[in-house]
């Protein structure tokens, strides 16, 4: 079937809105409209971010908070709130919610509880055409991370597809392409950054990364190795450090980390007891430290500098998607040759 488009009406399906699987809460389930092609295309995202949300039935909703004030739109169901406002909402109701408030809910019906959550990312009466906030671009870089968590490559990840010593094989000598790159990256970054701040940040990642390509041991298997398209995918990170500014390249690298740590937390199960299995524990546990210090390289800047950084983050995201798609092409490839 074509992909809709925004030129004529289209109808999409609540199950084709992919659900975000960094939330922490099993018994929510949130659907971000943003991580759909088509609705994220024609939302004004500068001004509001729109999702499904869904209590599951007969459990509790953890107090949780959001730093944009929102609207909550109870469509079907009925619950009790919690928080500094304790009353029992249903269908119909709509319920407000102040920037940094705490809320959550108990005794969910039978039904579940469904609700459209608004969040105001901006003032509309101040945003100006390119200007965005920290906590939107975030947003989109959540947004990309469940578009690209349903590519090839983290569909055979999440379905336990690493089964076989020969795919083992492949998806380490893949990534080992990758992962050479990445050092050089580093060092080009470090290089390049005249900023005692940045440096600083920089300097701590390259410091706790240096020799993690070593991980991975590689028998240099040809078709591999010297894969142009991998090769020449895994040295565009490494150009970014030339070409971008110090903000920019923290936007790439709050990418890489984001993608690299649910790539090596879906990995870990496929790959212990082998040699790689340190390779991905390391990451599984660093990557998300090193997504803070690039969040922290982030905050204060002009929200036009924020609307920049985010054609930088879909870019990246471009290039992520299409490089774990040849990675898994690579993986299959090797793994059904004699």
């Amino acid at each position: 079937m074509d992909q809709p488009t925004n030129k004529c009406p289209s109808v999409i399906p609540r199950s084709d809105i992919p659900v975000a699987r960094a939330s922490n809460d099993g018994n929510l389930e949130v659907r971000p409209f943003l991580a759909h092609k088509l609705l994220g295309s024609v939302l004004p995202s500068s001004l509001a971010s729109l999702a499904w949300t869904e209590a599951r039935p007969g459990k509790d909703v953890a107090l949780r908070s959001h730093g944009a004030p929102g609207l909550l739109i109870i469509l079907e169901g009925r619950a009790v709130l919690l928080g500094r406002l304790s009353r029992k909402v249903e269908a119909g109701d709509v319920l407000t919610l102040p920037r940094d408030h705490e809320y959550g809910f108990t005794a969910v019906g039978p039904a579940g509880l469904h609700a459209l959550h608004v969040t105001f990312d901006g003032d509309p009466a101040s945003v100006a055409e390119g200007a965005m906030s920290l906590p939107q671009l975030l947003a989109r870089n959540e947004a990309r991370l469940q578009t690209t968590l349903n590519n090839s490559f983290f569909s055979l990840l999440r379905r336990g597809g690493i089964d076989s010593d020969r795919k083992r094989a492949a998806m380490r000598e893949s990534l080992r392409v990758f992962s050479d790159a990445f050092q050089t990256h580093l060092f080009t970054r470090q290089a390049t950054c005249h900023d005692d701040e940045y440096a600083k940040a920089f300097g701590e990642h390259l410091r706790e990364e240096l020799g993690h390509n070593r991980l991975l041991k590689v028998s240099g298997t040809p078709i591999i190795a010297k894969d142009a398209m991998l090769r020449g995918l895994s040295s565009w990170f490494c150009h970014q450090m030339i070409v971008l500014d110090n903000a920019e390249k923290a936007v790439v690298n709050l990418v890489l980390e984001t993608g690299a740590y649910y790539m090596c937390t879906l990995s870990q199960p496929q790959f212990e007891g082998h040699e790689a299995q340190r390779f991905f524990d390391t990451h599984a546990a660093e990557d998300e430290h090193h997504k803070e210090l690039s969040i922290a390289l982030l905050r204060d800047l002009h929200p036009r500098v924020y609307g920049r950084l985010c054609a930088v983050l879909d870019k990246t995201w471009n290039m992520v998607d299409a490089m774990t798609q040849r990675l898994a092409y690579l993986i299959e490839l090797d793994a059904t040759s004699s």
